[in-house]
């Protein structure tokens, strides 16, 4: 008996594999004996109030560590998929503003727009300019996402300096 035991916690998960070597076993005294011995990955039923805090942490964009912190007898694969499988997305985080006045603007605006920087890049065609957070200035990839966005490019002068 310990043989076999040893047996099904080697070759477990595969029950055609265990059928094979232990034949006078049949499918349902394996499944058995795996969970008996522990060995079987016991399935979880989320309860209701599981699910509300689900649903509250998700909403509130919290990171991942904190929902493994919540959830400690859950693999995070796990929690991420009845998140799914509830159709839970976190909301998008604003945009890094990086200091430039003119990028920031179109950054900000789009994510207003509910288009990501990769969206912004593909629809403006500016290749992955503003996915890459550069803080230099390509006036053409700027002048098309204003464009798109509705916006537009104005040059003021200080006549002070002449």
């Amino acid at each position: 008996m310990a043989e076999e035991d040893d047996l099904i916690r080697a070759i477990y998960p595969a029950y055609d594999r265990l059928e094979r070597a232990l034949p006078h076993r049949t499918r349902s005294a394996l499944k058995n004996r795996t969970r008996h011995l522990g060995v079987a990955r016991v399935r979880h039923v989320w309860t209701n109030v599981e699910v509300a805090l689900l649903r509250a942490l998700y909403a509130a964009a919290s990171p991942d560590r904190i929902l493994a912190e919540r959830f400690p007898h859950l693999e995070l694969g796990q929690i991420h998929a009845k998140a799914c499988h509830l159709g839970l997305r976190r909301p998008r985080r604003a945009p890094i503003l990086l200091g430039v006045p003119v990028l920031d603007a179109v950054r900000q605006r789009a994510a207003l727009a509910g288009l990501t920087m990769v969206e912004l890049d593909r629809r403006a065609r500016t290749g992955r300019y503003f996915q890459t957070c550069r803080r230099n200035l390509d006036l053409r990839c700027i002048s098309r996402a204003s464009q798109l966005l509705g916006g537009e490019i104005e040059v003021h002068w200080d006549d002070a300096d002449i």
